[in-house]
């Protein structure tokens, strides 16, 4: 189950409610504050993406490049899954299928047009995917849906039953279908429609002649699909809530519902979903159903004959035991977490990157709160053993940003092979034909000691790998991050939180960065170079529910501009010029809750006249010593 962002933000992330992380970091920084602090260590290896092709409208222009390409960064900082793995001249076996496979969307990248690789994947002429619409007639029995009272959409690949609008419903529909497409280039090996693409493409020589002339030879050459993967779609969250609370699909208890955006039920093999403008739960929810069912599902059965099973999938019974029932079930979680990280271009997508969401709230605890990641060998169990653990949202964070770790960092390549072999073997795939995963041993990447580094990032990360999609959630606090880092960044025009804590980032590039700041609910500049000229993008975030401007130059104008922030619940004000004159503005915020003023020139007058008309306020919680 996917977890909401936003929630997870003020849990995991920026928001300092756990005092003692916040005392430690906070001694930290009055010891060296006035000093650029530098966490991050030069020419540690950098974070990189895996670059995906997307299904193309026929008439959509060859990508040309160059500044004005809207995928130019996508193109610049990713590199093709094949490249991730080494794949060379010297592999054998189906590494080439892979290689072909990836170079017939290649094709359609640079000639959407062409018939023959459209047929081949199963793409429509005119659009970039095939839908049709009809009202539903009889609903699956977990279901308690009235005839007529939803639609049905079937793609390709998925049917989806709808009771949201009909816009909503295509655009979910299109975002599967491109979902599917990059996660079948992603994870060939393990997909079932690679013994399609072997055969299909058994004579391509992509360096001797095009693939429509190749296909010419055989028109029959078109992918089927054995079942649609089944979804259902609810019209808003709290439909949702209650549908995935049924009897029938039991997601789990109240407070996992209410902080659940997609559920997949391996028992029902049906996903369950609501419209949203983040995508981060529909990959996550999706990844897992194509694991369980869009796998090589006679490698799967052979391989799971041999361990004594005669399960057969089917559409209510797969081979469960699969994710259910392996003590990597950290993988599990943690490779539908990194496929979270998806960002779609106009022709490309990408997935991982230093800018990934969940890795901000990991960055975040390592660098500023001073929590190691745990081991691998700490995060195993099996899925009933995992979800009684009491330190759960940890637990997520860590094993995904391992999994970023294999996936992403440069230097990985024998990584991200050792965790596909794992993945092959959580899965019961034979991948033994991939020369490229080299061994059976699925142990290399476990033991190892650089995932700080990897966190860290510089200026060197972000000039070699820009930000390819909107990100809602950037922090880059106690990172080697200079004045030339900040501006590689393009404006921020979704950002839900911001961290920039301990870098040298000014007023300009603040400015810059955040815009209106309409959407921002955290920001954190403690000990930065900012001044009073900020007041003007604090008195625009009216969304605001956590600030932290501490071991700042500010002053009380810029608590005045906090006068229509009214939606704010904590503020770290630690070591700042501010005086009882700013005490007008600040009494008046009424969902104020922590209020840190130690350092400043607040009076002790002024202190006994928060507590006397706030006296739910936490005033002062840090504890600085003397």
């Amino acid at each position: 189950m996917s977890i909401k962002i936003t929630e997870a933000s003020r849990r995991w992330g920026g928001g300092r409610s756990t005092s003692t992380a916040r005392r430690v970091s906070i001694r930290h920084v009055f010891k060296v504050v006035g000093l650029t602090i530098v966490l991050g260590a030069s020419g540690v290896v950098a974070a990189d993406r895996t670059r995906c092709y997307l299904p193309l409208p026929s008439e959509s222009g060859a990508s040309k490049g160059g500044a004005a390409d809207p995928d130019a960064s996508m193109r610049r900082s990713g590199v093709l899954p094949t490249d991730a793995v080494a794949i060379n001249e010297s592999s054998t076996g189906s590494d080439h299928d892979w290689r072909k496979y990836l170079a017939v969307w290649r094709a359609h990248h640079d000639d959407p047009g062409s018939v023959a690789v459209r047929r081949l994947l199963t793409l429509p002429q005119d659009d970039e995917v095939q839908m049709t619409i009809r009202r539903g007639r009889v609903s699956p029995k977990f279901l308690p849906w009235r005839a007529a009272s939803f639609t049905v959409i079937q793609t390709p690949h998925f049917e989806i039953l709808s009771r949201a609008n009909e816009t909503d419903s295509k655009n979910v529909a299109r975002d599967l279908e491109r979902l599917y497409w990059v996660w079948t280039q992603m994870y060939f090996p393990l997909w079932a429609g690679h013994a399609q693409i072997a055969v299909a493409l058994a004579d391509w020589n992509p360096e001797s002649f095009p693939i429509d002339e190749h296909l010419a030879r055989n028109a029959a050459s078109r992918l089927s699909v054995r079942q649609r993967h089944r979804v259902v779609l609810l019209p808003d969250e709290r439909t949702y809530q209650l549908t995935i609370a049924l009897p029938g699909i039991s997601a789990g208890g109240s407070a996992t519902i209410d902080a659940s955006t997609g559920f997949y039920s391996d028992t029902l093999s049906t996903s369950f979903f609501f419209p949203q403008s983040d995508r981060a739960g529909l990959a996550h929810e999706t990844c897992h159903q194509l694991f369980e069912e869009a796998i090589d599902q006679d490698a799967r059965v052979q391989n799971a004959s041999n361990r004594n099973s005669r399960r057969l999938p089917s559409r209510t019974s797969t081979i469960n035991a699969a994710s259910a029932a392996t003590d990597e079930f950290w993988l599990v979680e943690g490779i539908a977490g990194h496929f979270e990280s998806v960002q779609f271009g106009a022709r490309l997508a990408t997935i991982g990157g230093w800018d990934s969401t969940r890795l901000q709230y990991a960055r975040y605890q390592n660098v500023i709160a001073r929590q190691p990641i745990a081991t691998i060998d700490s995060l195993r169990g099996n899925r009933r053993e995992v979800q009684r653990r009491g330190d759960l949202a940890s637990w997520y964070r860590h094993a995904i940003t391992h999994t970023h770790q294999a996936i992403d960092a440069n230097e990985s390549r024998d990584h991200r092979a050792a965790l596909f072999r794992l993945l092959a073997e959580i899965y019961r795939v034979d991948v033994s034909d991939f020369t490229s995963l080299g061994p059976s041993d699925a142990e290399s990447f476990t033991q190892d000691t650089r995932i700080d580094g990897f966190l860290r990032v510089d200026d060197a990360h972000l000039l070699a790998h820009p930000i390819t999609g909107a990100a809602s959630a950037i922090c880059l606090a106690g990172c080697n991050v200079s004045i030339d880092g900040w501006a590689s960044l393009p404006p921020l025009t979704r950002i839900k939180w911001f961290d920039a804590s301990r870098t040298p980032i000014t007023d300009d590039h603040v400015v810059r960065l955040l815009g209106d700041a309409s959407r921002l609910e955290q920001l954190s500049l403690e000990a930065t170079r900012i001044t009073p000229e900020i007041r003007g993008v604090i008195g625009r975030a009216i969304q605001l529910r956590e600030l932290d401007l501490s071991w700042t130059a500010i002053d009380d104008s810029v608590i005045e501009s906090l006068a229509d922030c009214q939606s704010l619940e904590t503020t770290w004000l630690t070591g700042t010029p501010i005086t009882d004159a700013a005490l007008n503005t600040l009494l008046g915020l009424k969902k104020l809750s922590t209020l840190d003023v130690q350092r400043t020139r607040i009076s002790d007058t002024g202190l006994q006249r928060i507590g006397a008309r706030h006296s739910q306020i936490e005033l002062n919680p840090l504890q600085l010593p003397d």
